[in-house]
């Protein structure tokens, strides 16, 4: 039997397909080396008066005749036993005719090598046992003297025929060793694809790869679940579906923020096959079965000789997420907002009390309602740094860029943030050296981040220390730098500075108060403005984050 089983996998389907075509390349080749080889024996008869050898030969050559012309008809099975039964009855007849003399060890070998590649490592066993002892039997028979050449070796081996006999069949043997090889490489690569494929196919995301004629070179079984088989038919250019066409190219997707329908160009197979890497954090997917929200990815996959072959693209679904992070968004504003409606009644409310309004204050009053002050102000930075983040993360933060004099908002900063730093026993210094820098910016959100900075800078310098903030030009830019004398950042600390809910891990044990959130808004808030923030710190020696903006007029 055949290696197939009775529902095909894909595996065994490709497994076949290679064995029906390694057998008819044999059977053709085999029907050329008949044509040539048959008339030429026909022609020796009356040379050897062989009539009973080559009554043998014309029926074999009639039925190798046949086979060959009809092979794309016959059954797999038919013609792999019809194959190796000649190999085997030409080996016998050559052997037990002529012994070593003929050729019937090549064809005893051909039917081992065709058995081999067809059929399970049983039926090779039986098979090679059958041809040794044919080989066997002829060998003893003639090494006794049973047997004896039927016709007068000298006159065989003489004639031109003869050797041109054996030439055509060791050509023959040379041919199914070299298809036999090329065809297991074929079943091997099958069968690395077929692992590939259980690796592949059943996998959560949706993988599309797609080669350079903008035609689908694999899909797994999670790209239909995600865009539906009826995406194609719903494209807005395509009315019916298209076979080999990308499901990407047919499906409606578009940019999650904006609701703009994303460009061919735009997608992640074309953006691959460009050679770039392609990524899209969110973006609608409408199919017959709703709207889902995916993740994309791109990248370019090369070809043996370095070239560009084929896009990689890969779909998230990311629906649950989405609507998580809808859920978390909306409560975060819905709080901070009824949170920052009390916070600021309370917050005027104890300022009015130590101003003095309603007459003076016990001390011991004064010192819990400044209390209550300091924290109602920190509860409301709080709030604001929350829906500030908020508004980050859905593209919705208003930015209303003017042209400003840097001086006189530097010493505005400073101003207002001093009491907070004689608080810690620490002092604010301005070193202004672009008196008439003017760049394009939002003077509220730059106030916004040079406090952040500022306090950060308060809150993480000894006491007795000076924090610097300076600013010049260079290079047609505004360089605004905050400089502490604080015990500086842990290089293994770097990647997490402006990340949002961090707060770097103290080295005396002695944590500060903050949310995490300030840096991460200040550099979200400075590159809105269009600015560059970064930082440089040594540990022991202090920290220094740097600001740039173009500048307008120097």
């Amino acid at each position: 039997m055949l290696q197939q089983s009775k529902a095909p996998s894909w595996l065994q389907q490709q497994k076949s397909q290679i064995a029906a075509q390694f057998l008819d390349s044999l059977w053709r080749d085999l029907l050329i080396l008949t044509a040539v080889v048959l008339p030429v024996s026909l022609l020796r008869i009356f040379h050897t008066g062989w009539l009973d050898l080559y009554l043998v030969h014309l029926s074999i050559g009639s039925i190798v005749i046949l086979t060959g012309l009809y092979r794309h008809r016959l059954p797999l099975q038919l013609k792999g036993v019809l194959i190796i039964a000649i190999m085997l009855v030409l080996g016998a007849g050559g052997l037990y005719s002529f012994g070593l003399a003929a050729n019937g060890t090549f064809w005893l070998i051909c039917g081992c090598l065709i058995t081999g590649f067809l059929y399970s490592a049983r039926t090779l066993h039986l098979v090679c046992a059958l041809a040794m002892s044919i080989f066997l039997a002829n060998f003893i028979g003639y090494s006794t003297g049973v047997l004896q050449a039927q016709t007068n070796l000298d006159l065989y081996m003489q004639g031109v025929s003869s050797w041109l006999n054996f030439l055509l069949t060791a050509v023959m043997m040379v041919f199914i060793l070299l298809r036999a090889v090329q065809a297991q490489q074929q079943k091997l690569m099958a069968v690395t694809q077929h692992q590939y494929r259980q690796w592949l196919d059943d996998l959560p995301l949706a993988l599309e790869v797609v080669d350079l004629e903008q035609k689908v070179y694999y899909q797994n079984h999670a790209v239909r679940r995600l865009f539906g088989q009826d995406s194609q038919a719903s494209a807005p250019h395509a009315s019916v579906p298209q076979a080999g066409v990308p499901m990407q190219l047919l499906a409606h997707l578009r940019d999650k923020n904006t609701g703009a329908p994303l460009r061919a160009s735009q997608l992640p197979a074309a953006a691959a096959l460009r050679g770039e890497n392609h990524f899209i954090d969110a973006a609608t997917l409408k199919t017959s079965q709703g709207e889902t929200v995916v993740r994309c990815w791109g990248w370019p996959g090369y070809r043996e000789d370095g070239e560009i072959g084929y896009g990689i693209t890969v779909f998230e679904d990311i629906s649950r997420q989405a609507l998580s992070e809808q859920y978390k968004n909306e409560f975060i504003a819905n709080v901070s907002h009824e949170l920052r409606t009390p916070l600021t009644a309370i917050r005027g409310s104890i300022g009015l009390i130590v101003g003095g309004i309603f007459g003076d204050v016990p001390k011991k009053a004064e010192d819990m309602a400044r209390i209550c002050q300091h924290n109602a102000e920190r509860l409301l930075f709080l709030v604001n740094d929350l829906l500030d983040l908020q508004k980050i993360e859905q593209g919705k933060l208003e930015i209303t860029p003017v042209p400003v004099d840097a001086s006189p908002l530097l010493r505005s900063c400073t101003e207002n943030l001093q009491s907070y730093a004689n608080g810690f026993g620490s002092k604010i210094m301005l070193n202004d050296q672009a008196p008439h820098a003017v760049v394009n910016l939002d003077p509220d959100r730059l106030q916004q981040v040079l406090a952040n900075l500022l306090s950060n800078a308060v809150k993480f310098s000894p006491k007795n220390t000076v924090v610097m903030l300076s600013a010049r030009t260079e290079a047609r830019q505004l360089v605004i730098a905050v400089q502490d004398q604080g015990r500086g950042i842990p290089e293994a600390q770097y990647s997490k500075v402006f990340e949002p809910f961090t707060r770097l891990e103290p080295q005396d044990g002695e944590a500060q108060p903050g949310s995490g959130l300030g840096l991460s808004i200040s550099k979200k808030l400075v590159q809105y403005m269009g600015g560059q923030i970064s930082f440089s710190s040594q540990e022991g020696i202090g920290t220094t984050f740097e600001l740039r903006f173009p500048l307008l007029v120097e």
